[in-house]
Order: C-alpha cells, then structure tokens, then sequence
C-alpha cells in the first residue's frame, strides 16, 4: 500500500465526520461528494471520516458505500486521510473493512454495535474485526455496558488500533481510560464541539466533528486555541457553535443528520436529502436554520481572512 497510513499522531486534529449529500431522488450525489471534499482540502482539514454516523452508514448499501469511500479517495486521497467507517455488525464491517482497503483508505473507524451484544462478545468481535481488516482502526465507544473501561484498555493495545472515539458523557469514565491508554492510542472527544474542552482538558488530543462539514475552519481553529492556551478564544467559539448543536438534537435529535444536510445547502455545498429512516428539516424550522447557519458562516469568514 503506498499511501501513508493512519497513525496515533495525525489523529490530534478535528475528524470531521462528512455528511453523504443525495439527489432528490436519494441517489448518491457523487459529484456533490467531490465538492464537499474539496471544501475541506482548501479549508485546512486533514482527516475526513466518509461514511459515519453522520454519513448515514446504517442504511447504505455496500455498493453506495464502496461508491463513496472511493469518491473521496480519488478526489482527496493523496491529499487528506480519508478513514471511514466500518459496520454496524461484525459481518457488515468484515465486508466494508474489505472493501475499504481495497480502495488503498489509510485507516478505518468501527462504528457502534446496535445489536444483540455483550461486553465480551463485543471485545472480541472488535479484536478480530481488528486483525482482519489490518488496517489502523479507530474505535467508537458509545455504551460503558458494552465496552467497559477495562475493556476499552485492553483493546486500545492491539497493534491494529491508533484511536478512540469516546462518545459516552462520563467523563471520569474517559480520564480513566486516558490516564491508562492514551500511551497506545490518541484519546478523542467523540460528541463534536460542545462538550469537546471538558474532554480535551481531560487527555483528548482531538475530537470529531459534524459541523466541520460546513464551517472547518471554526473547529480547526477551536482546538489550535486549546492547543496554545488560549482558553478563552476556545470558549468563545465553541459558545458560538452550541446553539446550532442544540438545535440538531432536539426532540430526541430528531434532525441530527438533516440540519448537517440542511447546512451545506445554505453554505452552496452539497447536502440533499437524507434517506428516510432520518427526517429532513421541517419548512418551519428552516428559517431558523438558516439563520444560524449564515452567522456561523460569518465567523468563518473572518478567520479566513486572518489567516
């Protein structure tokens, strides 16, 4: 394989977790896939995650997935790391683990079980997904009950694995892990930017990120204030992205991937439809979408400017 592969360290920086735009019909968007990948190149992004949670991976099809996964190496490969996601299911990521090396991706991300499961079995499960796909993986942990501390550990030492994505609101439950494995794999804020410094002050070297799709610059510059001490730039925009988080979960985060989608179309970037197991943004929230949308483009904007 020639192109460089995922390591711990390049994982210190803002995943940006992309959206998979669609046509009004709900086919894929490939061209759109091109543009938005473009969009992170030229705005500083140097790892993007295609086929995710927030690229509706769950309801994809293998070829849909293996359509995306290589639109976005084509476009982008040599110049970003692409890692997508792999999964849900131990069948499921077997085959998109397969799929995704063959297309030459530096590393992959294993989504959550959503599954019949148990801690043991999802240990194990995980460990051989790891060593058959042999490529760097990311792990996502989203349930303590599944993957419990001890667990998470154990697995963050496999030679296979370079990172973890924690996306479980327990944060004494993350400096655990962080005080035991971050020597083994770069720890990650897996919940975006609101919550993103309490993690970071905890042994996070980067986080994931839905928003990036629409304002990279905001969440690069975010974590670069971190990074250097300056706490109070972090906060301030950080304070300026919650409002349009909060507004994706509502009502049991009933638009949590379609505001994404919905914020690309205002930002002129390709979003579309999603597929209808998700929900588009109701007309009458629109209006307040587009106003936050076009205030955080504002911002962006500005930090363009200064360089």
């Amino acid at each position: 394989m020639s192109r460089k592969l995922l390591t711990k360290e390049d994982c210190a920086t803002v995943l940006v977790v992309a959206i998979t735009p669609r046509l009004p019909d709900l086919s894929l968007d490939l061209e759109g896939v091109r543009r938005n990948a473009r969009h992170l190149w030229d705005h500083g992004v140097q790892v993007a995650m295609p086929e995710c949670g927030t690229g509706l991976v769950y309801d994809a099809t293998l070829a849909e997935y293996e359509a995306v996964v290589g639109t976005w190496m084509e476009e982008v490969g040599e110049a970003l790391l692409v890692v997508p996601g792999i999964g849900p299911g131990y069948g499921r990521a077997l085959e998109m683990g397969h799929i995704a090396r063959s297309l030459g991706v530096p590393g992959v991300m294993i989504m959550p079980v959503v599954g019949p499961a148990s801690a043991a079995g999802v240990e194990e499960g995980m460990r051989r997904i790891a060593e058959q796909v042999a490529l760097p993986t990311v792990l996502y942990q989203r349930r303590l009950d599944l993957m419990p501390v001890d667990q998470v550990v154990r697995l963050c030492r496999l030679d296979e694995v370079v990172g973890l994505k924690y996306a479980v609101n327990d944060t004494a439950a993350f400096a655990t892990i962080a005080a035991q494995a971050s020597q083994d794999a770069a720890m990650l804020c897996g919940m975006a930017e609101e919550p993103c410094l309490d993690y970071l002050e905890r042994g996070a070297l980067g986080f994931s990120s839905g928003m990036a799709n629409f304002v990279p610059r905001m969440s690069l510059a975010l974590l670069r204030a971190f990074q250097q001490g300056n706490s109070a730039e972090a906060r301030r925009l950080r304070d300026l992205m919650v409002p349009f988080e909060d507004l994706r979960g509502e009502r049991g985060a009933r638009y949590s991937g379609s505001a994404l989608h919905a914020a690309m179309e205002v930002a002129d970037l390709a979003g579309g439809a999603v597929v209808p197991f998700a929900e588009d943004v109701a007309a009458e929230d629109l209006p307040r979408l587009r106003a936050m949308v076009e205030e955080l483009i504002r911002e962006e904007q500005s930090l363009r400017q200064k360089g």
